[in-house]
């Protein structure tokens, strides 16, 4: 059979992302935090690059991002210019002076200043000053140091303390802990030993709480530890040991008829049991929680009803090219090598339009933030002024990628783990993003903040069904279906009815 073989010529448009580009959009999904470590590493890495702030120099007018600074032959500052340097402006002079040349150095002069300003600068080098916090591992093993124990219940109490969880629980099972013992030190025990061990040394230790094995456990240890154990005490143990499945249902009328109790009396037992800490022994230090405070990225302020939005870069270093890096080259005489010549300008020029580059790249970062949160605040201009959140209007990535004229990726990375400050707290952009419920103008977080104004409102005695919360919302004007409710509480973290029962 004969083959017909054609050949077909086509156009294909493909979009393919340069190397600044995919850099450009790693700084735009950073957030604040972030964004001064890259930008010393940067500088760090690029010799013809400095960082400065605008107070640096109190005589000195503030540089923008993106102006770059032009020298004359003395290294004196010309006038600025909001362009950044050509390769004809950054290699017009001569790199030599024909009345000079008796002060230049000799080539084997030139390589070590070459290498010398290459190399890290020791003043430069500052060593961090060191926070030191104990740990929750080491507070134990301290604690266990200055107990009298045996040899035995030392070596057993410190295995087992090495394998609390991070918050203070004991999971492994005591049979695998004993095995464990005997394979790895040679140290024959049994289950028993073991949980003697556990109850009487690790369980001791502060804070109360300590070497639980399931939150049961974990409550009844902080109740033992009270100072007084008056008859509240008692009754919350009795509810922990006789009656936690009908405890942890809320069955709160089968513990008031299995103990024989008053209303009263199971109130103020449950409310005790209510306020112990299920995480006592949480191993986070005090600078990691802090390594959790968020700092905004953006604020907005209003003021006679009308909104100003700022970008949070007071504190963030600025950029621009380093005048030493550009001088250092200019004491290269006509005893130079052609090619040592060529070498030093080529390893300038890569240099400094590495840097340009990351200037530009810097100042279109700010551009897209700001024309991005722009956009959001105009689509959500009620909401910044009330900070009602039944205000917020449907809006999704799209619809403000259309308006600032990026791609639907770039408005996710601005969104994606920044903040805006308002007058009425710092809010996840996240937060302003949601899609309308049954194609009308109606926002899901509208529905969400309705429905959880009922539940806050309701009679915790008696509280409502997901179908009586549905009825209410109808009511309302939000016609949705009864697992849609059902979806918006359990992503509004609120358990259901049955769960939310209070005495």
């Amino acid at each position: 059979m004969p083959t017909n073989l054609s050949q077909e010529q086509k156009a294909v448009q493909r979009q393919i992302a340069t190397q600044q580009t995919i850099r450009l959009m790693q700084l735009v999904e950073l957030p604040y935090n972030s964004l001064e470590q890259e930008i010393l590493k940067e500088v760090d890495e690029n010799p013809a690059l400095e960082a400065y702030r605008d107070d640096d120099d109190p005589n000195v007018e503030p540089i923008e991002e993106g102006d770059m600074p032009e020298y004359d032959e003395n290294g004196d500052p010309l006038e600025l210019s909001n362009e950044p340097l050509s390769e004809d402006e950054i290699f017009k002079e001569d790199y030599y002076r024909d009345d000079d040349l008796d002060d230049y150095p000799s080539e084997r002069e030139i390589e070590n200043r070459i290498q010398r300003m290459n190399a890290p600068d020791p003043d430069k080098v500052r060593e961090a000053p060191g926070v030191f916090h104990l740990s929750m591992q080491e507070q134990w093993q301290i604690q266990l140091g200055e107990m009298m124990l045996t040899e035995r219940q030392s070596q057993i109490a410190y295995y087992i303390v090495g394998n609390l969880n991070s918050d203070g629980y004991l999971t492994a099972d005591l049979k695998s802990l004993s095995d464990e013992l005997l394979y790895n030190y040679n140290m024959y025990t049994s289950k028993e030993e073991v949980e003697q061990v556990l109850v009487e040394v690790v369980q001791e230790l502060d804070p109360a709480g300590t070497g639980a094995r399931n939150l049961r456990e974990c409550l009844l240890l902080q109740l033992k530890r009270k100072p007084e154990q008056t008859e509240t005490v008692m009754i919350a143990r009795a509810i922990l040991e006789h009656c936690f499945d009908e405890f942890s249902k809320k069955h709160y009328d089968k513990i008031a008829q299995m103990l024989s109790l008053t209303d009263e009396q199971l109130k103020e037992a449950v409310t005790l049991i209510q306020r112990l800490d299920p995480r006592p022994a949480d191993a986070s230090t005090p600078l990691e929680k802090s390594a959790d405070l968020i700092t905004p990225d953006f604020f907005i302020t209003s003021h006679n009803g009308q909104l100003t939005l700022t970008l949070n870069n007071q504190y963030v270093p600025k950029v621009r090219i380093n005048k030493e890096f550009s001088n250092e080259y200019r004491f290269l005489t006509k005893e130079t090598s052609e090619k040592r010549r060529q070498e030093a300008e080529k390893f300038m020029r890569d240099y400094v339009d590495r840097g340009n580059q990351f200037i530009a790249t810097l100042t279109t970062r700010e551009m897209i933030l700001y024309n991005t949160m722009y956009a959001i605040m105009q689509h959500q201009k009620q909401y910044f002024l009330t900070g009602d959140d039944t205000m917020l209007k449907p809006m999704i990535l799209k619809t403000i990628a259309e308006e600032v004229g990026v791609d639907v990726s770039t408005v996710s990375r601005v969104s994606n783990s920044k903040y805006v400050q308002t007058d009425f707290g710092i809010i996840p952009l996240k937060h302003l993003f949601s899609e309308a419920v049954n194609d009308d103008d109606i926002s899901s977080k509208e529905i969400k903040s309705i429905l959880s104004d009922i539940i806050r409102e309701e009679d915790k005695r008696h509280p409502l069904s997901d179908e009586v919360l549905c009825g209410l919302l109808k009511e309302k004007g939000y016609n949705i279906a009864r697992r849609t409710v059902a979806k918006y509480r359990e992503q509004l973290n609120l358990p259901v009815a049955r769960l939310r029962r209070e005495i």
